[in-house]
């Protein structure tokens, strides 16, 4: 729950009369969301009478809610019991604000009418500004605002709980809250709105499956105890909210497990009912000791929307059942136990969204990166790509953003290598009029606001300016909300961010001269791009390239494939490309041989593997040793965690495993 109490006497009176700057937000959270009060147009010192609906369009909204109201009692009893001796009011309100019902309890007089928390009343935050009702709404979850805290002064004598109500379908119907005067403030009074709010959504999801006609919450639950498979009940959520005991053993978790949608199959709800609905086939769920096959089953209510998924967990090969027999009792793990097959390194085989196709390869390790990308796009997740210069992080920054749900909206980029700092800073947030010699007299947004609703990809974050990460992260850190240079008026982007960087991140973090908090921020998924030299399908990607970039009709000699297939490539595919210019037109429309290639490349490349091998430069061994050495450094700090190893090192897992090979060897 977010809970905000009053900010000191100075610092709210240094934000009413305009001084915002960034002590303020770092003295309080509360002053990001003042902002948005003020954005929105609220006064914070309003004296006008609260907005108040017609009868006619209350009634209205209450029939959108039938389901909650029906719920009445459930939503007041757990208030009613815990209350009952207490001043307040408790208040359900629509997703708008206005509010629909209410009741009160003890002897409250007149605060809550005196603020207008009446029915009919209207709540949102560009209406009343910050108060625990809106600010729900807005930030889609639990809100807990106190005293002063509030954006109106009016509002200051009292404290407000705010609790959103989600149905069974993930969508936010109402909001349910409980206010009282500031004097007899108590986290009870939290504590007792989560109760309620969790009662009334458990009363909505079994309405939602009496609503589904053909099945029944119980129908349900015995279908999945008597499945000779692995089954379980996923719900719109992303909680799994049921499962037998085969899925039991099989994932190795006990009873009590919490467990969730993106941690065992690494995608969230949305994505897996996408597959569901759209009937995908040949899906496949990997752990360590088994490859199983998945078959997924979606559970519709009314109007035919899918709000849960019943997943089953099959042996992938057929006529050999994996799992015993249902009246067979599969032992279970005591909860105080740790998985024996850990969920988080399982995963669901998914097909690369259609918007990766321009990112060609059958390299296993690079198809394992459009996969995790995959998985990655459909969540709001911020994405960190790690890559040399030339793999192509930009067009894999764009198929991310494609195959996300803000696919309609802008993508911006932005290299932060490539500007000087003042200068970076001002694309960035943009600047207002006439804030710097030669800026513009109108002013001019910047990146952020360009990319609202959409996706920010900004290459080569670690050569960002430590003044400008500061920046990005308060950006970050207050959803979106962030300064013009020279501007005092808050602006606000809601925008998906992508970075990427050829550098080794936590070495920088380690030096400082990156920004811990920052790289905790942008690692919100990362993934890792591997080099060309790394890539098993060079020659296929060359013929990718002649096909797409090329048009030539041309095709490549058994020589040039082998030559590619030797080469280095530092400077990756974007060498590749250019190589393969030069040499088409040295080729006069002929086969490409390796001759036609720069001779400079050529003279660079590596020796063939038919020739003896030339010792390797001592500069190059010593990388080769250095690396090795803190791989194996990692290893130890991570008890023997590949996954973890890289990582702490920034590096791909296969990388830590030819480390290991090689050592073995």
């Amino acid at each position: 729950m977010l809970i905000f109490e009053a900010p000191s006497r100075e610092s709210a009176i240094r934000f009413l009369r305009g001084d915002r700057d960034a002590s303020l937000d770092q003295a309080s959270p509360i002053f990001s969301r003042w902002a948005r009060s003020v954005e929105l147009g609220v006064a914070a010192d309003s004296a006008a009478f609260p907005q108040v609906t017609t009868d006619a369009d209350l009634a209205t909204r209450r029939e959108r809610l039938a389901d909650v109201f029906r719920e009445k009692g459930t939503l007041f009893g757990p208030l009613q019991s815990k209350l009952s001796t207490r001043s307040c009011v408790a208040v359900l309100a629509d997703p708008d604000g206005y509010v629909l019902a209410t009741q009160r309890f003890g002897d409250l007089q007149d605060p809550a009418l005196r603020v207008g928390l009446v029915e009919g009343a209207r709540w949102s935050e560009n209406v009343r500004g910050t108060n625990a009702v809106g600010t729900a709404i807005a930030e889609r979850q639990p809100v807990a605002v106190i005293g002063a805290a509030h954006f109106e002064l009016r509002n200051h004598g009292i404290f407000c709980y705010g609790h959103p109500i989600f149905d069974a379908y993930g969508d936010l119907v109402a909001v349910l809250d409980v206010t009282g005067p500031v004097e007899e403030h108590s986290q009870e009074f939290g504590a007792a709105v989560q109760a309620a709010a969790s009662s009334l959504e458990q009363a909505l999801r079994r309405i939602a499956y009496a609503q589904s006609g053909a099945v029944t919450l119980a129908a349900i639950e015995r279908l999945i105890h008597r499945s000779t498979s692995a089954t379980l009940l996923v719900e719109a959520s992303g909680r799994v909210a049921m499962l037998n005991d085969n899925a039991r053993e099989v994932l190795g978790v006990g009873e009590g497990s919490a467990l969730t949608c993106e941690r065992l199959f690494g995608l969230g709800f949305a994505e897996l009912r996408r597959l569901a609905i759209e009937g995908a086939r040949d899906l496949r769920f990997e752990m360590a000791s088994a490859e199983l096959r998945v078959e997924l089953d979606t559970v519709a209510g009314a109007g035919g929307r899918t709000f849960a998924i019943l997943v089953h967990l099959d042996e992938a090969r057929r006529g050999k059942r994996l799992f015993p027999a249902a009246t067979a009792r599969a032992k279970t793990v005591s909860p105080s136990q740790p998985p024996t097959a850990a969920p988080s390194s399982a995963r669901v085989q998914v097909p690369s969204h259609a918007a990766f196709a321009p990112v060609f390869g059958t390299d296993q390790v690079l198809v394992a990166a459009k996969d995790a990308a995959t998985r990655f796009a459909a969540t709001d997740l911020p994405v960190l790509l790690l890559a040399e210069t030339g793999t192509g992080k930009e067009l894999f920054a764009r198929a991310i953003h494609a195959a996300s749900s803000r696919a309609s909206g802008p993508f911006v980029a932005l290299n932060c290598g490539a500007l000087a700092s003042g200068v970076l800073e001002s694309e960035l947030f943009g600047h207002a009029p006439n804030s710097f010699t030669g800026a513009s007299r109108h002013g001019v947004d910047g990146k952020i606001a360009a990319a609202n609703h959409g996706t920010l990809f900004l290459d080569e974050i670690a050569e960002m300016p430590d003044n400008v990460q500061a920046a990005l992260l308060r950006v970050l850190d207050h959803g979106g909300a962030h300064y013009r240079v020279g501007d005092t008026r808050p602006r606000s982007s809601d925008f998906r961010l992508v970075c990427a960087t050829c550098r080794d991140l936590p070495e920088l973090v380690e030096k400082g001269t990156f920004r811990r908090d920052l790289f905790f921020r942008i690692h919100g998924a990362c993934v890792s791009l591997p080099a060309l030299r790394e890539r098993t399908d060079r020659t296929a990607l060359a013929a990718e390239l002649l096909k797409r970039v090329l048009p030539s009709g041309t095709d490549l000699s058994p020589d040039a494939c082998e030559w590619i297939d030797q080469h280095d490539w530092p400077g990756n595919v974007r060498e590749l490309k250019s190589a393969l210019v030069h040499a088409v037109a040295m080729a006069d429309g002929q086969s490409l041989l390796a001759e036609h290639f720069p001779r400079v490349l050529v003279g660079l490349s590596a020796p063939r593997r038919d020739e003896a091998a030339t010792p390797a430069p001592a500069e190059v061994r010593t990388r080769v040793a250095i690396l090795e050495q803190a791989i194996q450094e990692a290893l130890r700090a991570s008890a023997g965690n590949v996954s973890e190893a890289a990582r702490r090192l920034g590096i791909a897992r296969s990388t830590v495993y030819r480390a290991i090979r090689s050592r073995l060897s």
